[in-house]
């Protein structure tokens, strides 16, 4: 009987109860909604917390290490990211798109992280980058990244851990040759000599038909890289490096520079002394291209055959867009720049 009465009593008041969380819950959504509806009508500035900081092992990135620059901002509920951009400081390239992510949920307002995945591809202080981070409220912050130590690659020692060891010298066995033996190899290399001095005269000969030019011969170049990585016959990382040689021997040709020794700062710096050479994206390109083919040929970066497809088509645009009219100005197979 009593067991019962305690159901009936438990039963009578579990509509108040109900009802009690209902308001409860319905008093919190009501909070939130002020809330939210004060923060969009104060329309408080984003606030960066802190400085930007690295996230690496040890004490400092090696070439070739992957790593992120992390910035924490604080927002009002009315507010999120819209876009995050970021240039990279000297010897550090991005890996992919900077990415934002709500951290906290506070009252009235969020904490948000946004990560910078970069790589650190040469040797030496690094410094001079940026982050900007754009809100939908309409505001924006450009963040200075800090200054970074890219360690230099370690090279092996020799058994005394002072210097690299030398291959010992080859031994040369001194053979005299039978008079038998040395006009035989006589008469080899004078047939391979006549060989190949026909071949050679046979080949000037088709050459004086039609010279091609320097732009025509970089088409052509491009064309065969890129029939090699799709039929398999050479790997990604080998035509970006390849496409690296044409780009930079065509552009040597084209508007005669002497490049051969330079590095890809000094070769850009060359372009960029003269603003006629270029226009402003076909340099962009350039030292994004440039960039990343050093990542693959220095710091082993993996490649695929995408990466290199777009790299080709944007360097037969390069090419083509430089092809020179008849007044000597540069200009596209179809009749130039406008």
């Amino acid at each position: 009987m009593k067991s019962k009465l305690i159901e009936k009593t438990w039963f009578r008041m579990l509509p108040a109860i109900l009802g009690g969380v209902l308001l409860v819950l319905i008093a919190a959504g009501a909070a939130v909604a002020v809330r939210w509806h004060m923060s969009a009508k104060e329309a408080a500035d984003p606030v960066l917390l802190g400085e930007p900081i690295y996230e690496f092992e040890g004490r400092e990135p090696a070439i070739g290490a992957r790593f992120n620059a992390v910035l924490k901002y604080r927002l009002p509920w009315s507010d999120s990211f819209k876009l995050a951009a970021a240039e990279p400081g000297k010897n550090l390239q991005l890996t992919s798109d900077p990415a934002f992510r709500r951290s906290r949920i506070r009252w009235g307002y969020n904490d948000w992280t946004l990560v910078i995945p970069l790589q650190a591809y040469r040797g030496g202080e690094s410094g001079g980058g940026s982050v900007l981070a754009e809100f939908f409220a309409g505001k924006s912050i450009e963040t200075p990244l800090p200054e970074l130590k890219v360690a230099d690659l370690v090279l092996p020692l020799d058994d005394n851990g002072t210097e690299l060891s030398l291959a010992p010298r080859i031994e040369v066995k001194d053979k005299k040759l039978s008079w038998l033996t040395a006009g035989i190899v006589a008469a080899v290399i004078i047939l391979v000599s006549l060989g190949v001095w026909a071949l050679l005269a046979h080949k000037k000969r088709e050459a004086a038909k039609h010279i091609k030019t320097a732009w025509e011969l970089a088409l052509d170049a491009i064309q065969t890289l890129r029939e090699q990585v799709r039929g398999g016959a050479s790997s990604p990382e080998f035509a970006i490096a390849g496409l690296t040689d044409v780009v930079r021997h065509y552009l040597e040709a084209r508007f005669r520079l002497r490049a051969e020794r330079q590095t890809t700062a000094e070769f850009l710096a060359d372009l960029e002394r003269d603003d006629r050479l270029l226009e402003d994206k076909d340099r962009r390109f350039l030292r994004s291209f440039l960039a990343s083919a050093d990542m693959v040929k220095f710091a082993r970066m993996p490649a695929d055959p995408h990466l290199f497809e777009q790299a080709s088509e944007k360097a037969e645009e390069l090419v083509s867009g430089t092809i020179p009219r008849e007044d000597g100005l540069p200009g596209n197979q179809e009749g130039g720049r406008k």
